[in-house]
């Protein structure tokens, strides 16, 4: 990628290429063409969004440098039109429903809603004032934050900036459906935030057994709580949602984690990583988060699969990756290292058992597909007891070939504290590797993270 004064340009040079690639088509049956998307990264969003084509290496929501991965031209297309796709689908009557949470999106999407996590809420958010620079979005950011803070608990993480987000109404959420118990402790937080402060939004609460695996009742449990949610959205879009309306969701979101899991093989078995951390780690919440779009999101990664494909069997290396470099896996949710910074030192990103996990189970197409969701929700490795959960996470790492482990969360994030020493010493047990893990104080900055930066490089020094 070209740097001209520290912003980022997509170079002329790749155009011709680029357009030959097509373009993309969304769930709403509108389409853009390649011509478009090209005039859309080059000329509308760097003057809409300047922050994100600011090559600062503290950004770490910065484009990535590898502007030959087509596939991840159109990743950032996707990433940087969410705010108007989300917009103009609320207009046009499509609940939006924020959620929380490792499940599934097959229910939401079946139901006619869009799901978005937390961080996808503050990424809309901090885009509805265009014309911001790295620093005015990150002040932007922060003032949601605090606004979060003196509404809900100061003792909670950068989670309650999404909330206040909604509860202020600086995006119109239609639902609250998070899940309840996985893997979140400030999920106590919010939930009774919204269940008894002036907000009347609807909610819809997934209750969700902790440690029932293997009990004959669990799945029948879940799968009840799925019927009440997907009823609750049909509400709002107003879609009739059949058996079959959701086994065909379960279909198309399968093809999507098939995907993940094929591309992630490929990556595995090169020589070279043919990605570099950016697009690499991007491609799990691709499959499972859909930045609002399935359709969309999975030509992305049909495309990048054949992009990976040739660049391992033709040895070529992601633009960014030093040559050896020490492989780090990481464990933990809602925040990770800076991509940019690790390669930097020398590292690359292998693999994150978060949303690892949720692309690691496919959901059975025959059958109940209520009951098959609640039996596949409830396998995911990452929601297992801590020692089930740390055991698969070794063999993630030895399938990366890792180098060392890097446990990341952040500050007021009491579930993954609690379990993060243990599951570093069990990965470190069965794998001979070495593992750290770091506290994030700098929560919600895109910028200015030094702290949690030094200590990351200072552990790819050690390994």
């Amino acid at each position: 990628m070209a740097v001209k004064e520290k912003v980022f340009q997509y170079p002329e040079t790749i155009k011709a290429d680029f357009i030959q690639t097509g373009g993309l088509r969304f769930s709403d049956g509108s389409e853009v063409s390649a011509e478009e998307i090209w005039q859309f990264l080059t000329v509308e969003a760097p003057r809409r969004f300047p922050h994100a084509f600011d090559a600062s290496a503290n950004s770490i929501g910065r484009l990535s440098d590898d502007v030959h991965f087509f596939a991840g031209l159109k990743r950032a297309y996707l990433t940087l039109t969410m705010k108007d796709r989300l917009f103009k689908a609320h207009d046009n009557g499509v609940p939006i429903v924020m959620i929380q949470g490792g499940q599934t999106l097959d229910p939401y999407y079946a139901a006619g809603g869009i799901p978005l996590r937390p961080g996808y809420v503050m990424q809309w958010a901090r885009d509805v004032q265009e014309g911001l620079n790295l620093r005015q979005l990150d002040a932007a950011g922060l003032e949601i934050l605090e606004k979060g803070r003196r509404k809900i608990s100061i003792e909670a993480c950068n989670q309650v900036a999404a909330h206040a987000a909604v509860a202020n109404n600086i995006v119109p959420v239609d639902l609250i459906a998070p899940y309840l118990c996985l893997r979140c402790s400030d999920m106590s937080f919010l939930v009774e935030t919204h269940r008894y402060k002036e907000d009347q939004r609807p909610k819809y609460l997934v209750d969700f057994p902790i440690n029932q695996t293997g009990k004959h009742y669990t799945s029948d449990y879940v799968a009840e709580q799925l019927r009440g949610l997907v009823k609750e959205i049909a509400k709002l879009s107003k879609k009739e949602v059949t058996d079959e309306t959701l086994r065909r969701e379960i279909q198309r979101q399968n093809k999507a984690r098939r995907l993940a899991q094929e591309i992630i093989e490929l990556w595995w078995s090169a020589e070279q990583p043919p990605l570099n951390s950016t697009d690499f780690f991007s491609i799990p919440f691709l499959a499972n988060d859909f930045v609002g779009d399935p359709e969309a999101t999975i030509q992305v990664l049909t495309e990048t699969k054949k992009e990976v494909a040739y660049r391992v069997e033709h040895g070529i290396k992601g633009t960014g990756v030093a040559d050896k470099a020490k492989r780090v896996f990481v464990c933990g949710s809602c925040v990770g290292p800076n991509a940019t910074s690790v390669e930097r030192a020398g590292a690359v990103l292998v693999g994150r058992d978060d949303n690892f996990s949720c692309n690691s189970v496919l959901v059975k197409e025959d059958g109940d597909p209520y009951r098959n969701l609640a039996e596949a929700i409830l396998s995911f490795p990452y929601e297992l007891p801590t020692e089930q959960r740390a055991d698969w996470t070794a063999e993630m790492v030895k399938k990366s070939r890792a180098d060392g482990v890097l446990f990341m969360y952040n500050w007021g994030c009491n579930y993954q504290t609690s379990v993060g020493r243990m599951i570093s010493d069990i990965v470190k047990e069965k794998t001979g590797k070495p593992s750290t893990f770091v506290e994030v104080g700098e929560l919600g900055r895109t910028e200015a993270t030094e702290q949690s930066e030094n200590r990351v490089e200072a552990f790819i020094e050690m390994i």
